[in-house]
């Protein structure tokens, strides 16, 4: 037994502290039974997509598009929006009363709706949309429609154009009410009804004013009416509008050569200021509108040269962290009305004490059931990193050190220096680690420690404590959960049980920890290549773009699917991107980063979208607009990913590292803090940078080597010093130093020489044992001969100039790193290696031979019955610190903690005669027709650990009738064994793991191909209430939709074991291995 019977009175007297009789307290919820299961796309599921709009200088143009209602226009800082559509109507969202407004056009006796006319071509420009429209009707005619919100009211105003239209031309406006009664996310795309702001058929409150066009007329929304003003009043709202509008937009400028870059910095810009209230940023500018104090949203102030938002942001929630409110409840305080799965909300607790951070500004006395404390901190670290503000960050420094010891004393009480996460990302609505160590928050905790030591040092403070706790999260980190053998971190280690690591990582466990700087340049490289080869790609391809090998990702590999955990979602994307960036990749982060910008807002339903769930989502498809999260790390992508401003104020210096394709040949990129510009002609680079930060700052600009030699290096005319930086990305980095009392630089940097060897290309394939050879150019040395991985077992580079070796490695992916000298450059060279796995093809179950069957009797090992599975109460063993943890009922998490399933095994009993039950396979198992007939193994203190049945006599094969529980956060990862143990003491064993061949009793797992991906074949699955027999039970029994997907009574799992024909058999073990499951053995039959 496993840490059996620990804290199990503990936890019995907390459920009777806190809210008793869990049980009967809530109504329980079936799988699927959520919001967030609900998909306004599923008519789109695989359609093939086109490119619905286009880019033209600084906008997004469409002809004759088809969305509705999918274009926000920000003005003031309230609720407000104007809703545009690639056709002249639109709609004013006001939380109580929203208004449609729609126009048509009427010379003579013709009348046309203006939504409706043969020719539409709309334009996006940040913060307005414009629509040139023309009719055959029209003879000739045109009109001209721009439209923009109000900069400082709720309003906006319309501003027509004609040219060569009749003079009696009128354009009659309509407002009404809107065709929904209720909204559920604010009328957001995707997460409410198409058309919800349609007009109804029969409007209640329709209004008409009728606008007879001259060349130049207006139309003013105030008061959710319409109003026709003078020509001079018209002229001078919408100048003032218009004049709002370019001072905002402009402040961001991308000029590249690559035009569906260029619309991005208005567009973010527009965006960023749809998510500001005025005091601080939000969750999201239409759905989820509300403040939050964590997520990635406030990240996108200093980005964007807003430090005085970012300042008024940080202040609103330093007021709203816990200072009188002592620790007086120890570990654990679980909520007993939530099934254990989460912390109890009650003053004095952990959590729940000093140091916590609540969700509203200016409110200390909140609680919210995530950590959004570290994301908090971490944007303000960077707020000091772009400011320099020692005064400011003495004004912080309690909130800091508050918050840090909040962090140890809740996730990481056994002072281990790994840190658990309680729900502290965007992604963590269903993620649970029962109080692990895990990467993503460790990562966190690693990088405010090592701040805080930074600013103590700054303001007379000690920083001997947070440096040492910051140096013991680092070796921690990389001792516990950097694996070196596969180069990348785990996503998490077991604190229960036996302590695994669980190795199929997130990409928020990759991007956390290359962003928070816990890794090297080794360390950087072959992170990211886990993402290439383990994360799922998706291709973006679209009618009208040109396949040049765009992919995004999903969140994860893991199945099944829950919110949050395995999705397409846009900020998981970019934030990727940006680790790539970091890594020193930026090929691989300039394809990823435009990949996603083409799915959301050139093949998306809203032009220029800032977005927060991708098209390529399996659950939800295309849902919500200039969401928070995407807006705050796509300003950090693209400022300090692709432009690669990395301002350090708090030591008097910025780095720049353009992170350019290496094709382009100019670009020029502008925010309130620094502008600078780029040209390449021939052999010669020119920079221009103009530095405007807050305080004058050393630069460093670091750039990629294109040759092998240098010729010069000059700035502003005067010869300078370079140096060779370290990195291990495939090319040499230089960095030029620029001191802060030169404002304005030029630099340039003359290349000589040839060009730098590549001397590996693509990845390469060898067996293992094999021989690994690479050509080295005659031009190239190398010198060194870094194998981080351990997968070569010898090497001979010679003199240099060649390089061979024997590769030994298990199977899979793998990078070593080769110096090379070249010229005056010397540089490491990845060289990345696949090991196939050495497997031969054996199709389970196709040589089934039922007159050679044998049924095992293990009726004295059955120890309940299956459709007990979720009926037991799983109590011990627990953690003993406040966590996220799985359901006291063995389904669900910590969001849907009341969660429950039905096992229903009658229809199968109602087959077994004699205690035989034949499968539709011809495989005979001994079952029994009444009581136990199952025999269950968990780490649970319910079952035991493992059970062993004796065997006797020869077999080639053992067919394997289990049924059990698993989830997501047990995903490629063996849930238990089946060892079968011979006579002369050998045995063969079959791991049993989620999802190849272990499922979940209670659903079938949702397989596209794409995100969702299991191997082929899939097991057989056994309908324990009608007995069927199935590899697809889903489509046999007409499953449907990604979430939940549910098998009504539950199903069994069918394994055919491959045994040695030869040996005497002695005995059959199943052992259960992960937390949270329990694993049961029906049957066994040896054949």
């Amino acid at each position: 037994m496993i840490m059996k019977n620990v804290h199990y009175l503990w936890f019995a007297l907390m459920t009777i502290v806190f809210l008793p009789g869990w049980s009967q307290s809530r109504q329980a919820k079936r799988i699927g039974d959520f919001i967030e299961s609900t998909s306004y796309n599923e008519d789109k599921r695989g359609t093939v997509r086109r490119l619905q709009y286009y880019p033209e200088g600084d906008d997004f143009v469409c002809v004759n598009g088809k969305n509705r209602f999918t274009r926000a226009l920000y003005g003031s800082w309230s609720p407000f929006r104007l809703e545009t559509s690639d056709r002249p109507v639109f709609a004013a969202y006001n939380k109580k009363e929203s208004k449609n407004i729609r126009f048509s056009l009427q010379y003579g006796t013709s009348v046309l709706a203006l939504d409706s006319i043969d020719y539409c071509e709309a334009r996006y420009t940040a913060g307005r949309r414009t629509y040139l429209l023309k009719d055959e009707a029209w003879k000739g005619g045109k009109l001209s429609v721009s439209v923009l919100a109000f900069p400082d009211v709720d309003g906006a105003v319309w501003k027509f154009e004609t040219e060569n239209m009749p003079k009696d031309a009128v354009l009659h406006c309509y407002i009404s009410e809107i065709r929904a009664k209720k909204l559920n996310r604010n009328g957001d795309m995707g997460a409410d009804p198409p058309g919800c702001f349609e007009a109804p058929e029969h409007p209640e409150q329709l209004k008409q004013y009728d606008l007879r066009l001259d060349k130049e007329s207006y139309l003013i929304l105030e008061n959710l009416d319409l109003r026709i003003p003078t020509l001079a009043e018209g002229r001078m709202l919408y100048g003032k509008s218009e004049k709002a509008r370019v001072s905002l937009v402009s402040r961001v400028k991308f000029i590249t050569p690559d035009p569906y870059i260029n619309t991005l910095g208005g567009t973010l810009v527009a965006a960023a200021d749809g998510i500001w209230d005025g005091e601080v940023w939000l969750h999201g500018a239409v759905g989820w509108r509300m403040p939050l104090s964590g997520w990635r949203a406030a990240y996108t102030g200093d980005a964007l040269g807003w430090h005085d938002r970012a300042r008024t942001h940080f202040d609103a929630y330093a007021a709203s962290q816990v200072t009188g409110v002592p620790n007086t409840i120890p570990h654990p305080a679980q909520d007993s009305a939530m099934h254990l799965a989460r912390s109890v909300k009650k003053w004095g607790t952990p959590q729940y004490s000093n140091g916590y951070i609540c969700r509203n500004p200016h409110r200390n006395d909140q609680m919210h059931h995530y950590d959004m404390n570290l994301c908090y901190i971490d944007e303000l670290l960077w707020h000091l990193n772009w400011t320099g503000d020692v005064d400011y960050a003495r004004k912080m420094w309690p909130v800091i050190t508050r918050h840090l010891a909040w962090e140890k004393l809740n996730y990481d009480p056994d002072n281990d220096g790994l840190y658990d996460a309680y729900a502290c990302i965007w992604a963590s609505d269903a993620l649970y680690y029962n109080s692990g160590a895990v990467t993503h928050s460790s990562a966190y905790n690693y990088r405010a420690n090592k701040w805080a030591a930074e600013i103590a040092a700054k303001i007379g403070e000690d920083p001997e404590p947070y440096r040492k706790e910051s140096e013991k999260i680092l070796q921690a980190m990389n001792t516990r959960l950097w694996m070196a053998d596969k180069g990348h971190w785990a996503e998490f280690q077991d604190f229960m049980g036996y302590k695994r690591l669980h190795e199929s990582a997130a990409v928020w466990t990759i991007y956390h920890a290359i962003d928070s700087e816990t890794a090297d340049p080794f360390q950087t490289y072959q992170a990211t290549r886990y993402i290439d080869t383990s994360i799922p790609h998706i291709p973006v391809k679209a009618e009208g773009l040109p396949d040049e090998g765009y992919e995004t990702i999903s969140t994860s590999n893991w199945l099944p699917y829950s919110w949050s955990i395995n999705n397409v979602a846009f900020a998981e994307v970019m934030h990727t991107a940006l680790a790539y960036f970091q890594a020193g990749r930026a090929e691989s982060g300039f394809k990823l980063l435009k990949s996603s910008v083409l799915d959301g807002m050139y093949l998306g339903d809203s032009p220029g979208n800032w977005g927060q769930v991708s098209f390529y989502d399996a659950a939800r498809g295309e849902c919500y607009r200039d969401f928070g999260d995407p807006i705050g790390v796509a300003s950090r992508l693209l400022v300090q990913g692709l432009f690669g401003v990395l301002p350090d104020a708090l030591h008097d210096k910025v780095v720049i590292r353009p992170g350019f394709p290496m094709d382009w040949d100019k670009a020029a990129f502008e925010i309130p803090d620094v502008y600078y510009s780029f040209e390449r002609k021939g052999e010669q680079d020119v920079y221009k940078i103009s530095s405007h930060f807050v305080k004058p700052l050393d630069v460093d600009l670091q750039l990629n080597v294109r040759k092998e030699r240098i010729g010069s290096v000059t700035v502003n005319g005067k010869k300078t010093g370079w140096s060779v930086i370290p990195s291990a990305n495939g090319y040499p980095v230089i960095s030029i130093k620029i001191p802060a009392t030169v404002s304005e630089a030029e630099v340039m940097i003359v290349w000589k020489g040839g060009e730098l060897a590549d001397l590996t290309g693509k990845e390469m394939l060898v067996e293992t044992g094999a021989s690994l050879k690479l050509d080295i150019p005659s031009e190239v040395t190398v010198t060194e001969v870094y194998d981080p991985q351990r997968i070569l077992e010898s090497y001979d580079m010679g003199s240099g100039k060649h390089f061979s070796a024997i590769v030994n490695a298990i199977c899979g992916h793998h990078t070593i790193f080769i110096k090379a000298r070249q010229g005056s450059m010397e540089w490491w060279q990845p060289v990345n290696i696949f090991i196939p796995e050495r497997k031969e093809f054996r199709s389970d179950f196709d040589d089934i031979d039922a007159a050679s069957c044998r049924m095992v009797d293990m009726d004295r090992f059955l120890n309940d019955s299956v459709t007990s599975i979720f009926k037991e109460q799983y109590y011990s063993p627990r953690s003993p610190y406040t966590t996220l943890q799985l359901p006291v009922q063995g389904i669900g998490e910590w969001c849907h903690p009341l969660l429950s399933a039905t096992v229903d095994d009658s229809g199968l009993r109602n087959l077994i005669h004699d205690n035989k039950f034949v499968t539709g396979l011809g495989i005979p198992f001994r079952l029994m027709k009444e009581g136990n007939n199952i025999a269950f193994t968990s780490l649970w203190d319910n079952y035991p650990d493992r059970i062993s049945i004796p065997l006797s006599g020869k077999a080639s094969h053992a067919y394997l009738l289990l049924a059990g529980s698993t989830n997501h956060m047990q995903c490629r990862i063996a849930n238990g064994i089946v060892t079968v143990e011979y006579a002369d003491g050998t045995s063969d064993c079959l791991t049993l793991t989620n999802p190849d061949n272990w499922c979940p009793i209670e659903q079938d797992f949702y397989v596209d191909g794409a995100a969702f991906t299991v191997p082929d074949p899939r097991p057989y699955r056994l309908h324990l209430k009608s007995g069927k027999v199935s590899r697809d039970l889903g489509k046999e029994l007409g499953i449907t939709g990604v979430y939940g997907r549910e098998i009504d009574g539950g199903a069994g799992v069918l394994l055919d074991m491959p045994l040695s024909s030869g040996k005497e058999l002695k005995s059959l073990t199943l052992e259960t291995l992960a937390n949270d499951v329990v694993i049961g053995l029906m049957g066994v039959t040896l054949q």
